[in-house]
């Protein structure tokens, strides 16, 4: 972790990152920016009008991912932890730029509400005040994090924050939650908390990759004679096109795969590992932690859902645990979740 006098060197005038190594990723991010508008502009297939609710709405979704992926820059994160330790006021700003965010889009949107806003404002400022009141950080659990833990989880698992997004027809909701849990979560735990080993990066490494894929084919012969023979999944009889499947991937990835491995590898297991000494019970307890809470994803509580949840968990854990970062689960993770959707039902 760096020391206060370290952050205070990096604030120091004149005020900008260093080294200058952002420069080119910065100008990576706005090119995916721009993909990523032009591929909701190709599927969204003439449905929706390209108007002021369409552009805000398009504005507020790439804000929120523009803060995932600055923030998976190791400088950047850096420069804010440092902002932040300096001086606790530059928490409020970072937060009250994700509620002008969500302003853009409600009143650009004409879905401006006061009760939804309000329940966003509480969702956005409520965990900050809670780790302020952390004056030593320590690398171990403490009560203020279980209950920022569940703060940032709980309100999405339960599906109540889906009033705050309500054009078009709530359709954006899953989306704009996940991206702005995502950000929350790293700018909270990273930034604020000061938590490390939570392996939130960009830099891509060979063993990311290795052992993502070593992990994935040690998982899909158990699971997959469980899912069927449990009739959890059957095989489908029109598996998906190439290029259906590649762009499901990429949403699974940054909806899904990066908001779940954050918070259940990169922090709850993270945790417990410091906390517990035992990097095999963080392991299988954090696999159950996941596997339970996959238990409300259908209409009932399903056992085998558990079951094969908590079998997954333990792989991307086990990959998270040799790599320290996020990467080499979420590989394992994404290629899990492709394959069933694309070859399974």
């Amino acid at each position: 972790m760096l020391t206060l006098q370290a952050m205070k060197a990096l604030l120091e005038p004149p005020l900008k990152l260093r080294p200058n190594g952002p420069a080119m990723y910065f100008g990576s991010v706005a090119i995916f920016l721009a993909l990523a508008t032009a591929l909701i502009l190709e599927f969204s297939g003439g449905r929706l009008p390209v108007d002021r609710h369409f552009v805000a709405a398009t504005l507020c979704l790439n804000g929120f991912l523009a803060v995932l992926l600055l923030l998976a820059h190791r400088d950047v994160q850096t420069w804010v932890t440092a902002r932040v330790a300096w001086n606790g006021r530059n928490a409020w700003l970072f937060l009250l730029s994700v509620l002008l965010l969500y302003l853009a889009y409600a009143l650009g949107t004409d879905s401006f509400r006061a009760l939804p806003f309000l329940k966003l404002a509480a969702y956005v400022l409520l965990p900050a005040a809670l780790f302020l009141t952390i004056r030593q950080p320590e690398q171990r659990l403490l009560w203020q994090d279980v209950l920022v833990i569940l703060a940032l989880w709980l309100p999405l698992d339960f599906r109540w924050m889906r009033d705050v997004w309500g054009w078009p027809r709530h359709s954006l909701a899953y989306s704009m939650n996940s991206l702005l849990a995502t950000g929350l979560a790293v700018f909270l735990f990273v930034c604020v908390r000061r938590l490390e080993d939570v392996g939130y990066r960009c830099h891509f490494q060979k063993l990311d990759a290795w052992i993502g894929i070593r992990n994935f084919l040690l998982f899909a012969p158990l699971a997959i004679p469980i899912g069927l023979l449990t009739g959890f999944i059957a095989i489908s009889s029109r598996p998906a096109a190439a290029w259906n499947l590649l762009l499901s991937a990429a949403g699974i990835f940054f909806l899904i795969v990066i908001p779940e491995e954050l918070l259940f590898r990169g922090i709850i297991q993270n945790f417990l590992e410091k906390t517990l000494r035992r990097p095999a019970a963080a392991l299988v307890v954090t696999s159950l932690i996941f596997g339970a809470a996959h238990l409300n994803n259908g209409p009932r509580p399903d056992w085998r859902y558990f079951l094969l949840a908590f079998l997954a968990g333990l792989f991307y854990g086990n990959a998270y645990h040799r790599t320290g970062g996020l990467l080499a689960p979420a590989i394992v993770h994404t290629l899990v979740d492709t394959v069933w959707r694309g070859f399974f039902r």
